[in-house]
């Protein structure tokens, strides 16, 4: 038995083949594109989420420094408010304790 091929079917063969390999490719090079858009696209929408989410979170720290002195009260002035109360209930002990021994002031 002998097999006879034409040398321009031994093209048209290795034509069809090297198409077939094109079409293939462009295929996997279509498919890998359309991932890669669908994760850039998910990174995208995170990104946006953490930036609208950083952006409250901003807001609400901003808010807190706001009314941080109506709700708190420094150390110093604490102490320094603390002072005068305690003066002034001294000067009042001193004069209870004048008026207590007969001595007019």
């Amino acid at each position: 038995m002998k097999l006879t091929v034409d040398f321009w079917e031994i093209i048209s063969l290795l034509l069809s083949f090297v198409g077939l390999m094109f079409g293939g490719g462009k295929l996997l090079l279509a498919q890998i594109e359309k991932r890669l858009n669908e994760r850039f696209e998910a990174l995208e929408l995170a990104r946006r989420e953490a930036e609208t989410g950083w952006a409250k979170l901003e807001r609400e720290f901003l808010e807190f420094r706001g009314e941080l002195p109506l709700h708190y009260v420094r150390r110093d002035d604490y102490l320094r408010g603390q002072a005068v109360i305690e003066a002034k209930l001294d000067a009042l002990y001193n004069k209870i304790e004048l008026l207590q021994r007969g001595t007019t002031l």
